[in-house]
This record gives C-alpha cells, structure tokens and sequence, in this order.
C-alpha cells in the first residue's frame, strides 16, 4: 500500500477528518421543536421547510455523494496509472489486476474517513449517524467511485501523456451518463425514436452517473457498468508499451 501513500499521509488526513468531525459535533445542536437549525448556540430558521431532518438528509446525502467517489479515484488513480504505464506487458496486466483492487481499497478507506463530518452532522441532525438514506447514498457513492477509478485508468492508458486528462474525462462522463440515464428513462413517453431511447438507456447503465438514484441499485447493470472499462483497459494494455531508453555510450 506503500505505492498509494506513506502511513504519515494516512494518519494526516485521518486527523484532520476527526478534527471536523469535532468541530461539527460541538457547532451543530441539531434542530429544535421550533424547526430552527441550532449552530453554535445561535437558530437558523428554516421554516421555508416542510420537512427539516427530510431535508438535511437530503442535503447530507448529496455532499456524501460527491466527496466519496471524488476522493476515491484521487486516492489511488495516479500511483495506478503509473503502474499501468509500465514497459513491461505483464507489469502492466499485473497494474490492472493487483493494482487497480488495491487503488480502490486505498481510495475506500480514505474515503470513509472523510465521511466522517458528514456522520457526525447525520447524528446532530438526523439522530443516526447510519441514517438509512445516508447508508444508500453511500453505497451508491462507493460504487460511483469504484466506477470513475476504471474509467480513469482505461482513458490513463489511452493518453499517457496526460493522466490528468484521464480523471478530468472521467467526470465528464459522468455528466454524460446523468444525462443519457435521465433521456433512457423519461424520453420514452414523448415522440422521440426508440433506437435512441434504448441507445440512451444503454449509455446510461454503463457511463457513470452524476445523479443520486432514489432507488437502491440494480445490480444487474453492475456487470456492463464495471466490465466496459475493464475491457477497454485490457484491449488497451495489448498495445507494446514505449521501450525504455537507452543510453548512449
């Protein structure tokens, strides 16, 4: 795991997350009979607010649901780009296959750790830090990142001169595959032709998407949705990497 970080970048970051978690254990009161947000003893109204914990919840669940799979892939995808950029076809194969589970494991469990403001707010605000909804925004969170981290590597391989085009294509697909999942799922009731729906409904199961699901996965589509880019880092991984240099004598 050395590759991924030294142990002192893990216990800085693990320290920084309990020092928010703190400040948001002892800034935020919850909210009172009254539907005022309590915050370092002053109330916030929120009477524009039919349900106040519905929507911090909500709210919650969305700002989980962007830093999990954010820090994800930044925790693990350059040290495995770099892996799969190797000379060698069998350190490469080996970069996909040892390194990308353990990118991802690294990538998990710094993201779980930075979760952990939001569980505290989730105890002020909600009574639960494992609120349910919190939980599904979360699983369909780490799956988000588990999805953009072998997106990033298969677009790594594609342009290795620029491993920061990788990740910054990888969140545009995600953008991409909101919008197809939403055009596969609501475009069907108007007049548009239905090759294009099906077309947009099968974009949308294998992009990653930005959008938050209401419903729990399906866990069906999870074959195409982390096999495409697996496939395409593997078909891209047949290509001769570039020879070292030799030096002249």
């Amino acid at each position: 795991m050395d590759r991924f970080g030294s142990s002192r970048l893990r216990i800085v970051w693990t320290s920084i997350c309990l020092l928010l978690a703190g400040l948001v254990l002892g800034g935020i009161q919850g909210i009172n009979g009254d539907g005022q947000l309590m915050v370092f003893g002053s109330g916030i109204p929120l009477g524009f607010i039919d349900d106040p914990k519905a929507w911090a919840a909500d709210i919650l669940g969305r700002f989980l649901f962007a830093v999990v799979p954010a820090v994800i892939l930044l925790g693990g995808i350059f040290p495995l780009g770099e892996w799969l950029a190797s000379g060698s076809r069998a350190e490469r194969f080996k970069g996909l296959t040892l390194g990308a589970p353990l990118a991802f494991a690294h990538g998990l469990v710094l993201s779980q750790i930075a979760i952990l403001p939001i569980l505290a707010a989730s105890f002020r605000l909600l009574g639960n830090p494992l609120a349910p909804r919190i939980l599904l925004a979360d699983t369909n969170a780490v799956l988000l990142g588990l999805e953009l981290l072998l997106w990033s590597a298969a677009l790594g391989c594609l342009l290795k001169s620029n491993r920061g085009l990788a990740v910054i294509l990888a969140f545009g697909l995600q953008e991409v595959g909101r919008v197809m999942a939403w055009g596969g799922e609501f475009l069907g009731d108007l007049e548009v032709p239905k090759a294009a729906v099906r077309t947009m409904a099968f974009l949308g199961r294998a992009l990653p998407s930005s959008q938050l699901p209401s419903d729990p996965f399906a866990w069906k589509a999870l074959p195409l949705t982390l096999g495409l880019p697996i496939l395409l880092a593997t078909l891209l991984l047949l290509l001769p990497g570039k020879a070292p240099k030799r030096s002249k004598a």
